[in-house]
């Protein structure tokens, strides 16, 4: 802290001043906190662990976890082996490529890729729960996957000429070039790959749009999309897959098949072929030729200001998270996560939960009718702390010693699953997403299935401790789940009834009072200048910004009703009242640091706001941090009532 500054003229530095004259972020990290930090410490442990398997798995059962994790790592660090393979392991993807000449056989293509692991070419069709009775699943048009990481697509907006956008095409040219490509044809492939990927993208949501669920769950027949794309025969790739043919689809992705359709009017055959050698060898780069780390590292570089250049070790924890989760995540939990804790860490939840529903019950805003709907979404929201009750079983797949071939049994054991959960009630599979494995520094609210899980990673120090004092447990750990609570009932969220089905169940007034408070929050954001000239977006960010608020003044809440009940722990500690140490709690959980690229492009892409913004603006809609601090009218920080949200 630096109890120099008043709290009413700048909380951010009063409440995180020292940490940032002390700490400097490291050069080769983009963004510096406290979930950073935390994160590096979880990559540390699971790539023990791995190493530890890799040690054992030869004497560990087949398909246990051991010898799962083991095997893939063991495989992963032979560079020795992998170099002299070389590009062997995808030679008959390559091969198959070569022998396309129709688009029915590129479709074929296509299909074979989303069978053994490969990238998703052009057109992503997959089963998710419809979002109009979410007991069952629809077939998605999920959209494009791309070169670039979602986090980064907006460059592919860019002029031709930009640095970024010109960074990618260096990335895919030095790509192809290690791949065997001469100069001249890396060159050629590579103003291609950003030409496709570039037309491609113009038919993506916006990110801002894509906050949205109204713009992304149209339904259209079977025919009607079909029609949009002649070229492509959708009964065909959903048959080589293996999913029945349905009476309609859902349009997550509304305009992608009309680009899709546009492009493979307009562009060669060659131009396409090319384009997926690319996305192949891109796709399974991190298990060749340690070279092709390069390019990507420049292009981190390029885009976000650093790269950090791991470790071949600190590389693997990234990769069980995406294709052996939950056998590396039974074993982190075994090892790292104190199960005497689960216990109080679901009571804290509970009780956050509780004075939730007592809001609900309040607010003056809602009438009836619409309460009562709430508070039956609200009373059906389930939560999980950690880790799931019921682990995936992997022992049926083969690991061995070579890793393209284990990523490519990985993909098709996990589509069997997929296939044999079609034409069933829908099974939620437990802390199974990469964003919300135990080994995840995460939560997240799942709106189709009304529930939040809270990983194992994430209740670690410094969020949750069982030594902590409890101002820091309900406003780090208790304000981290009312933030995913909040999610269910955000400008998103509220769009899902309590069975998780995509229905109105408001009063036009009601909603209407809904999304006056919500401007609130919109036109704050929209006034936050994260860098000279560059302010937040308020559409783009409203959801998080909304679930901030209730975060914060759920947990504060809870906290208040704890030391009513046990008045012993009402104590100051460091000069503080429990009510001023809840608030400096949040704050120093946002505080952090990062470089200029990073903030310009969190804010192009990402529904979070920076967490220098995060750290403070929540807090301005909460009554109880001006009497804590006795912060008032002529104070900076203070926002006057009236613009004050009391949504939740």
């Amino acid at each position: 802290m630096d109890r120099s500054v008043a709290p009413g003229e700048d909380f951010y530095r009063y409440a995180s001043g020292g940490w940032l004259d002390r700490v400097s972020r490291p050069e080769d990290m983009a963004d510096w906190d406290i979930l950073s930090i935390m994160g590096e410490r979880v990559v540390r442990q699971v790539s023990a662990i791995a190493a530890e398997a890799g040690s054992g798995a030869a004497s560990a059962p087949e398909g246990s976890p051991v010898q799962l994790v083991g095997s893939f790592y063991n495989a992963f660090m032979d560079v020795a082996a992998i170099e002299e393979r070389g590009l062997a392991p995808l030679q008959d993807i390559l091969g198959a490529i070569d022998a396309i000449v129709t688009f029915d056989d590129m479709t074929r293509f296509m299909a074979a890729q989303a069978l053994t692991g490969g990238p998703g070419l052009f057109n992503i069709i997959g089963p998710s729960p419809d979002p109009a009775d979410s007991s069952r699943y629809a077939l998605y048009v999920a959209g494009q996957e791309f070169g670039l990481a979602t986090i980064v697509l907006p460059v592919l907006a860019l002029p031709e000429d930009d640095s970024r956008k010109q960074a990618y095409r260096r990335y895919v040219e030095d790509t192809m070039a290690i791949a065997g490509h001469d100069a001249a044809e890396a060159e050629r492939i590579a103003a291609l790959v950003l030409r496709i990927e570039t037309a491609l993208y113009s038919g993506m949501l916006s990110p801002a749009e894509g906050n949205d669920p109204r713009l992304r769950y149209g339904k259209l027949d079977f025919d009607e999309v079909q029609a949009m794309i002649p070229a492509l025969d959708i009964g065909l790739y959903l048959d080589e897959i293996g999913f029945a043919r349905p009476e309609f689809l859902v349009m997550y992705e509304p305009r992608a098949l009309g680009a899709l359709a546009e492009l493979w009017q307009t562009a060669p055959m060659a131009d396409l072929k090319d384009y997926a050698r690319f996305r192949v060898v891109a796709k399974f780069s991190a298990f060749l030729d340690p070279a092709f780390r390069d390019p990507g590292l420049a292009l981190s570089r390029a885009l976000v200001g650093t790269a950090r250049d791991r470790p071949r070790d600190e590389q693997v924890p990234g990769l069980l998270s995406e294709y052996l989760g939950h056998p590396s995540s039974r074993l982190y939990v075994d090892a790292f996560f104190p199960e005497a804790a689960r216990a109080e860490m679901a009571e804290i939840i509970r009780r956050v939960h509780e004075e939730f529903g007592k809001r609900i019950e309040t607010l003056d805003w809602l009438t009836a009718a619409t309460r009562d709907e709430a508070l039956e979404k609200h009373g059906k929201m389930v939560f999980a702390v950690g880790y799931p009750d019921s682990w995936i079983d992997f022992s049926q797949v083969a690991i061995g010693a070579e890793s393209v071939a284990n990523i490519r049994a990985l993909a098709a054991f996990d589509l069997e699953r997929t296939l044999g959960k079609m034409g069933h009630p829908v099974a939620t599979d437990e802390f199974a997403s990469r964003t919300t494995l135990p080994t995840a520094v995460n939560a997240a609210y799942q709106p189709a299935a009304n529930r939040f899980e809270v990983t194992a990673a994430i209740t670690q120090q410094p969020v949750f401790s069982t030594e902590m004092d409890p101002a820091l447990k309900f406003c780090r750990l208790g304000a981290v789940a009312g933030h995913e609570m909040t999610h269910g009932f955000d400008s998103g969220g509220r769009q899902y009834d309590a069975a998780g089905n995509f229905r109105d169940w408001w009063t036009a007034g009601d909603a209407a009072a809904f999304e006056a408070e919500a401007s609130k929050l919109i036109d704050q954001a929209e006034a936050f200048e994260a860098l000279p000239g560059l302010f937040l977006n308020g559409p783009q960010t409203v959801r998080e910004n909304m679930a901030d608020v209730g975060g914060i003044t759920l947990a504060h809440l809870a906290l208040r009703t704890w030391l009513a009940e046990h008045p012993e722990q009402d104590v100051e500690i460091d000069g503080l009242t429990q009510d001023q140490r809840c608030f400096v709690a949040w704050a120093q959980f946002w505080t952090g640091k990062s470089s200029e690229d990073y903030i310009r492009t969190k804010v192009a892409a990402d529904y979070h706001p920076p967490g220098f913004y995060r750290a403070v603006a929540p807090l301005r809609h909460v009554d109880a941090f001006y009497e804590a601090f006795g912060i008032g009218e002529q104070d900076p920080v203070w926002l006057p009532p009236g613009r004050r949200v009391r949504a939740w």
